[in-house]
């Protein structure tokens, strides 16, 4: 018997189309351009100046402008890429599955950006190499993490850096664990599974890449959590039935599968607090260089 994931794992591209087609446009409005979390340092600052050290903090890890050439994966509506272009010694590139993200990433125009519709799990097919790649709070979608990074790894050049922002599951949970608390948001995102952060280190090492640093940020990223829990119960108080078909991308077909998934974003921000607080969800950092 299979565990009700088997469609996200097989179909992962269609599934990745189907669900952004449908909430992109729902979460620039509840969120923003930005799909990652902010690190704050202090639970009260705004959300701007933590993303601001943020980025800061990511960019020098990636060593963005000594870098000839650099890509953002899942790079969604276009924001970090944007950043990192705007930082970059070298050329950009953003890539995304979604048509609806990557129709929102023509406002940024760089002459060292560019945008690109390509799967992930095919990257390696790029025909291009990067002293620097990032992969930002997507990792979850795919549906063969230790391959991912395994083709990830071969498209960076000798001494390039890999900045891994992961949503993992805690080692050790239980079945009924998962069960209860991780794949009712899982079903309502389109995610096929978790890693944990045991998993993470033995891909890095398989594929060839010195972990160089590893952080558990969940008490950093607290405010990002409460900020979605507080976004979520706002929209449901304003929302009506009737408001829900202006959030669909205008390329994809309205009906109620859409529908459907627009209206599951709302329960679903409410069960992923649920398994951050319960220590389930783990936000980590990873940082890896090829050899």
């Amino acid at each position: 018997m299979g565990d009700g994931f088997e469609y996200f794992r097989d179909h992962h591209v269609e599934n990745m189309e189907r669900m952004f087609a449908a909430v992109s446009d729902l979460y620039a409005r509840y969120w923003d351009d930005f799909f990652h979390f902010a690190i704050h340092e202090d639970p009260g600052e705004s959300r701007e100046r933590a993303f601001e050290r943020t980025h800061r903090r990511y960019m020098e890890a990636l060593r963005i402008e000594r870098a000839r050439s650099a890509a953002d994966l899942a790079c969604g509506r276009g924001g970090f890429a944007n950043v990192l272009a705007h930082h970059a010694a070298g050329t950009v590139l953003g890539i995304d599955v979604s048509p609806a993200q990557l129709a929102q990433c023509r406002r940024f125009q760089r002459p060292n950006l560019a945008f690109r519709r390509h799967d992930i799990m095919r990257v390696h097919e790029l025909g291009q190499r990067f002293d620097a790649v990032s992969f930002l709070d997507a990792d979850c979608y795919l549906p063969d993490k230790g391959l991912a990074v395994e083709r990830i790894a071969s498209v960076l050049e000798p001494g390039g850096r890999f900045l891994l922002l992961a949503w993992c599951k805690r080692d050790g949970l239980n079945a009924l664990q998962e069960e209860l608390v991780l794949h009712p948001f899982m079903r309502a995102w389109g995610v096929p599974g978790l890693e944990t952060p045991s998993g993470y280190r033995r891909h890095f090492a398989r594929a060839g890449l010195r972990l160089l640093e590893e952080s558990d940020l969940n008490e950093a990223v607290r405010p990002n959590w409460d900020y979605g829990y507080r976004r979520a119960v706002e929209g449901v108080a304003e929302l009506s039935a009737a408001d829900l078909p202006r959030f669909l991308w205008q390329g994809v077909v309205q009906g109620p599968d859409s529908l459907r998934l627009v209206k599951e974003q709302f329960a679903a921000a409410l069960y992923i607090k649920a398994g951050f607080d319960a220590g389930f969800l783990r936000y980590v950092l990873f940082l890896a260089e090829k050899a």
